[in-house]
Formats: C-alpha cells, sequence, structure tokens
C-alpha cells in the first residue's frame, strides 16, 4: 500500500529500494533526506548524509506524490448515480437533480483521504460557489496540496457580474487553509459569456493563478463552439440562459486563443477533441483516462499532443464518471488501455506536468523542493 510521508521537525533520511526523483532519474537502493518542510538531498542511500531519524521502506519505491490535476470532489455523493446513456445533455441533466443531494460533505472527505492513502497528495479541485467553503473545509482537514479552482457558469450577459463578483470574492478574499491555494475555473465555452469569459482571463493572469476550462470535451461542444447550434444551445433556451446576440467562434483555435494566458498556467480540461495546432503556447491540457472512457469517446490524442510539444497531465474528472479521485487509478487504467504510452510518460504525466499545471512546487524529488513523497509497494 502506498504511504504519504509529510514533513517533521527533524532531519529525516527515508530509503527506499528504488527512488525515482523525476521522469529520467531512476535510483537503486536510494534516499530523499528532508529537513522540516524541505528536500536537501537525494541520492544513493550509502552517501546520504547523517540524519537525525533514518525510515527504511526496504523493497518500496519512492516517488514524488502523484498530482491529479482535474477532478470536481463536490460531485463525490454521486459515484455511480448518474448513467450515461449517449446523450451528453441527459447526463448534465442528471448531475443537475442530483448536485444538490445531501451527503456530499461525507462522500467528498471520504474520496480525499482514500486518494491520499493511495499516493495522490496534490490536487486541482475545481468547485462551485455554493460548495466552496464546505469543499475547503475537507480539503484544509486533508493536510493536501491543493489548487481549489472557483467555478463560474454564466452564459447570459445579464448574470455576468453577478457571477464575476461571486467568483471573485471566493478567490481572491476568502481564508484559506494553510495548503489550499485558489485558481479560477470558466466552466465551458457554452455555458460562459465571452464577456465573463474575458474577465475571468485578466483576473487569473493578472495575478498569477492558474485558470482551468473544460474544452474539447464532447462533440455537442463542437458544434456549438463552430456553429452555435446543437444540444447544448438548446439546452440554454430551456434554461433561459442563453443570449440571442451570441456569435460562435468558428473554430476551437479561435476559442483557445481567446483564453490565451501569459503569466500563469492554462488548464485546457479532457481536450479530447482538441489536436496540437489548437493549444495556445504553455498551455497544458488535462486528459482524464477513466471519464474519457465513461464517455465513449474515440482514442484520445495524448501521443499527438506530446509529440509535438503539448504538456499533458493527468486528472480523474468525478466520482460520478469514474470510481475514484486517486490519481494511482487513472495510471493503471492507463496502463491498461494505452500500451502505445511509455512509462516515463504516464510518469511525467502524473508527477511533474500536473505540478506546472497547478502552480505547484511539488511533483519531483528535487533538493529545495517540498518535502512531499509517496511509497509504493511493487
Amino acid at each position: 500500500m502506498p504511504c504519504r510521508y509529510t514533513a517533521r521537525a527533524v532531519t529525516l533520511c527515508i530509503r527506499a529500494a528504488r527512488v525515482l526523483p523525476d521522469a529520467e532519474t531512476d535510483i537503486a537502493d536510494g534516499a530523499v533526506v528532508v529537513d522540516g518542510p524541505t528536500i536537501t538531498w537525494v541520492g544513493p542511500a550509502q552517501d546520504a548524509p547523517k540524519t537525525d531519524e533514518v525510515i527504511d521502506l526496504e523493497d518500496a519505491t519512492l516517488t514524488p506524490g502523484l498530482v491529479n490535476a482535474h477532478l470536481h470532489l463536490d460531485l463525490s455523493h454521486l459515484r455511480g448515480r448518474v448513467p450515461y446513456k449517449g446523450d451528453f445533455v441527459a447526463w448534465i441533466d442528471g448531475i443537475r437533480e442530483g448536485w444538490a443531494k445531501p451527503g456530499m460533505e461525507e462522500a467528498a472527505a471520504a474520496l480525499a483521504r482514500q486518494a491520499i492513502e493511495r499516493g495522490t497528495t496534490s490536487f486541482g479541485d475545481i468547485v462551485t460557489p455554493q460548495k466552496f467553503d464546505a469543499i475547503a473545509q475537507v480539503w484544509g482537514e486533508s493536510g493536501a496540496r491543493v489548487r481549489l479552482f472557483v467555478e463560474a457558469i454564466g452564459f447570459s450577459p445579464d448574470v455576468s457580474d453577478r457571477v464575476f463578483s461571486d467568483v471573485w470574492e471566493l478567490a481572491e478574499m476568502r481564508e484559506l487553509p494553510p495548503l489550499v491555494q485558489t485558481g479560477l475555473s470558466p466552466h465551458a465555452p457554452y455555458s460562459v459569456s465571452p464577456g465573463l469569459l474575458r474577465q475571468l482571463v485578466a483576473v487569473a493572469d493578472g495575478h498569477g493563478r492558474p485558470l482551468a476550462i473544460h474544452v474539447g470535451e464532447t462533440l455537442e461542444e463542437m458544434a456549438f463552439i463552430r456553429h452555435g447550434i446543437g444540444p447544448l444551445r438548446e439546452m440554454l433556451k430551456r434554461f433561459d440562459a442563453d443570449d440571442p446576440d451570441f456569435e460562435p467562434y468558428g473554430d476551437l483555435k479561435t476559442f483557445l486563443d481567446s483564453v490565451g494566458m501569459e503569466r500563469a498556467p492554462l488548464l485546457i480540461v479532457h481536450a479530447n477533441y482538441m489536436r496540437p495546432r489548437h493549444a495556445p503556447a504553455g498551455a497544458f491540457a488535462v486528459y482524464c483516462p477513466t471519464a474519457h472512457h465513461f464517455f465513449g469517446h474515440p482514442e484520445h490524442p495524448v501521443q499527438e499532443l506530446m509529440e509535438e510539444g503539448v504538456r499533458v497531465a493527468l486528472g480523474s474528472d468525478s466520482a460520478a464518471s469514474g470510481e475514484t479521485v486517486d490519481l494511482l487509478s487513472e495510471t493503471q487504467f492507463l496502463g491498461r488501455a494505452r500500451t502505445d504510452l511509455g512509462a516515463k510518460a504516464v510518469f511525467r504525466m502524473a508527477t511533474e506536468w500536473g505540478a506546472r499545471a497547478l502552480a505547484l512546487d511539488t511533483g519531483v524529488l528535487h533538493v529545495g523542493r517540498p518535502a512531499d513523497l509517496a511509497a509504493f509497494s511493487v
């Protein structure tokens, strides 16, 4: 079983049969030395400096804590309760119906605890303003490092000011647990007006906060981006949330160019139908393997994206479209589903690239970085 090590008030040497500080380094009979919250030495165990305490993990493999770059913890209580039958809008209706049902806090805490126990130590969680305080408390009690993205939904210009004000207050003014930081998440092209999107991009980039947006997720979304038509447009009309003056973006690249970030990371979540030419410079794609399978999409372009220089992180989406929010399960599923991806690539997606997408210092075991590690029995 994986174990998670947190900072101590003494110098500590953690030995293991194998240490993987990053995707390119493999140390047999290795060790990591930490002083309080910080890594101070990494290398062969025989060369490790003297410390106050030594922990020998024997046959285990020591790695950076895994990074789940995309999840919706506030949907944890909907695990297995909203089946997908080929109609994305009908599935959204099911999520909307179940979202307010009781049991969210307990389910969220249980799944967060399970993920940490299985080696995931950093998370990029998208949360609605209504559930923000409850989810922030769950993460604060968990001890995990979290980038908590405040979700904005508002396609009608009439609600843009109110939505922006709510998101601003939570992202910029709320007092947060020590290891929880905020980001911004305009939900998707079909649920955020162009004006609101511009405001959120300006704030995120200007304040150096990552921005995450669901893009290239479904064919229904692609029809909306290109032509402004389809089931998602009809859904907006049904909820009296449409903008009759909306002009479609025309293509995915035009839309993503309007979301380009210069100072802070941009996370393009799901990217099931994205190609390398669509991605703005420096953007991260976030691939959610079990959710991709749950919705029955064609093969994900992850290999093509990486070959063309797009960095890809891994996420779990929610328990409503999968089973857990721990990244070990995602990497295990990916190993079975995509044998064309090399082990180094998957390791980097699950650690360093996820951390960089979330603007966290975790994801590698390097001197000067946080002592955020996980140990796995193999």
